[in-house]
């Protein structure tokens, strides 16, 4: 499960999904999903210790946030925002079940590009 992961600059990021909602740009299938404005907002996301979470829950399969808190060793406060944000980034699927969440990790591996052909388009279609 590896997630493609793109860094531009948030001005070339929002002109290349109006192109892409006006029908004037198709992505193609190679390129990222996931967006991030700076690697320092993406280290914040996926951190190392986001992504030994997701790899735990991919492994372990916790059927609700107290059972991976425990699995994990962290306070279900805490757990419950960092899975809000890797939620909101597409990272985490969040599965009502009653009234317990089960979260489920969608990815556990990144390809992060950094691809100066991405910049380049859309710095000429910001133009």
């Amino acid at each position: 499960m590896k997630a493609r992961i793109g860094v531009m600059p948030e001005e070339l990021i929002r002109k290349r999904a109006l192109a892409i909602v006006k029908g004037e740009y198709i992505p193609e299938s190679g390129e990222p999903k996931v967006w991030f404005t700076s690697m320092i907002s993406l280290a914040q996301v996926l951190s190392n210790d986001n992504i030994a979470l997701l790899r735990m829950m991919d492994a372990q399969k916790p059927e609700t946030l107290t059972e991976l808190a425990e699995l994990s060793g962290r306070k279900t406060s805490n757990l419950s925002v960092t899975l809000k944000t890797l939620s909101l980034r597409g990272f985490v699927r969040l599965e009502k079940n009653g009234r317990s969440i089960k979260p489920v990790a969608l990815f556990t591996d990144f390809d992060i590009q950094v691809d100066q052909k991405f910049i380049e388009l859309w710095s000429k279609k910001a133009a």
